[in-house]
């Protein structure tokens, strides 16, 4: 089947989480102001600011998709038709959860203050990663270790090369700039885990690269369900697939994305 794949590189490359058992929301706690310390001469108060929480409201959201075919089909077909079905139902699945999410990321991601108009150098390259990794750490106090880049980014980086040397593609790790392979959706650009992801935005688009630390986001998931319907009026047979999903974005700015 060359329509269809259960790659989800977005939600790969951020953390996961257990959904609820009930409700369409739900809420974690949340760190809004740490205490301060501060040097203090004697005789004088103490700092004191007060550390305070809040609840980020998280909604869960559904995704659903239906098949309907007749009983001859279904009945009067070799077996593997109905396992086959199921398959590429998931496998459709698999396709909008990942969509769902790499939209948030794109939506909610800081955006770079540095134009690339066009798919980068490899110098131009550099210079991204390392304005994302420090915007990342400035907003999050966390490091950013994933990369997500769209297809058109990924055969860019592919190419990257000094003096036809290529950086990312070699077969001779040694001073390297990462390692890529043109048979592998994984990698390492720069020191970031490389997801290429045919859901992010195509060419040079804003989104198409996006810098992550993946403690910031949170994917939830439920299992997978079937809803399976008989018609005597029209002898059909409607199979539907569905599954409940959330993405918690935890921390503000934890994502830097490529502006164009």
């Amino acid at each position: 089947n060359g329509l269809s794949t259960t790659v989800r590189p977005s939600i790969d490359a951020i953390s996961r989480g257990t959904l609820p058992d009930a409700g369409m929301t739900f809420e974690i706690p949340r760190i809004d102001a740490m205490p301060t310390v501060a040097v203090t001469s004697e005789t004088s108060a103490f700092s004191n600011t007060d550390q305070e929480s809040s609840f980020l409201s998280v909604p869960v959201v559904k995704f659903a998709g239906q098949q309907k075919f007749s009983v001859e089909l279904l009945e009067r077909s070799s077996p593997l038709f109905f396992d086959e079905l199921l398959r590429n139902m998931v496998a459709a699945l698999a396709k909008a959860q990942n969509a769902y999410v790499n939209g948030i990321l794109v939506a909610n991601a800081a955006i770079d203050g540095t134009t690339l108009a066009a798919l980068p150098t490899a110098a131009e390259l550099l210079a991204y990663v390392s304005r994302g990794a420090a915007s990342v750490y400035s907003n999050t106090q966390g490091f950013a270790r994933n990369i997500i880049m769209g297809s058109s980014q990924w055969a860019n980086t592919m190419s990257l090369n000094d003096n036809g040397r290529p950086i990312y593609v070699a077969s001779q790790p040694m001073n390297a700039g990462g390692a890529l392979r043109p048979d592998s959706l994984r990698g390492n650009v720069a020191g970031l885990d490389l997801y290429a992801d045919f859901s992010a935005p195509g060419g040079s688009d804003d989104g198409s690269l996006i810098v992550v630390n993946p403690d910031s986001y949170t994917w939830y998931e439920s299992s997978n369900f079937q809803l399976r319907s008989e018609s005597t009026a029209d002898g059909s047979i409607t199979v539907g697939l569905y599954s409940f999903g959330a993405t918690a974005i935890k921390l503000a700015n934890g994502a830097f994305r490529n502006n164009k």
